[in-house]
């Protein structure tokens, strides 16, 4: 008796002692970030209740809003979802894509053609080392595209 008397009081401690992952700091703070997002993008009531129960989606955007990213990117981003393009996961993807390199003038944007060429990663660090300057990606992406720089300082050789 005395041993499960001890053994559920030390599974509810555990349980009151830990604190699960949440994305925001504390309940208020998601409360504010809801105000704000719904707000800011004058979202229907569908598109809220549908992306109010995802805590990876507000904060995402959120940290996004916070980071002066566009705000017609974010908006794009967040209307391809409502229009079901973009399912949960590629809408965390493209969204941090678009949080760690704001710097690119095109945005980044998801091929689903099946022989598309693409480069994978396996995480971000490897990518943020990849886009840097001389890291890769001038000559990877000049390969996927099919274009070359060409060198105007050399003449082409006549075949005669």
């Amino acid at each position: 008796m005395k041993k499960q008397l001890i053994f559920l009081i030390s599974i509810l401690i555990l349980i009151v002692a830990c604190k699960s992952y949440v994305p925001f700091a504390s309940v208020k703070e998601k409360k504010t970030q809801l105000e704000l997002i719904k707000t800011t993008f004058n979202l229907t009531k569908a598109e809220f209740k549908k992306m109010k129960n995802e805590d990876s989606i507000l904060f995402t955007v959120a940290k996004s809003l916070k980071k002066n990213i566009k705000f017609s990117l974010i908006q794009r981003r967040l209307d391809s979802f409502f229009l079901n393009n973009y399912n949960r996961k590629e809408l965390l993807a493209i969204l941090l894509v678009d949080y760690h390199f704001p710097h690119f003038k095109k945005p980044v944007e998801l091929n689903r053609k099946k022989n598309a060429k693409g480069i994978e990663f396996k995480d971000m660090k490897e990518m943020k080392k990849f886009f840097q300057p001389g890291g890769g990606f001038e000559k990877d992406m000049n390969g996927m595209l099919g274009t070359k720089k060409k060198d105007s300082t050399t003449k082409k050789k006549d075949n005669k």
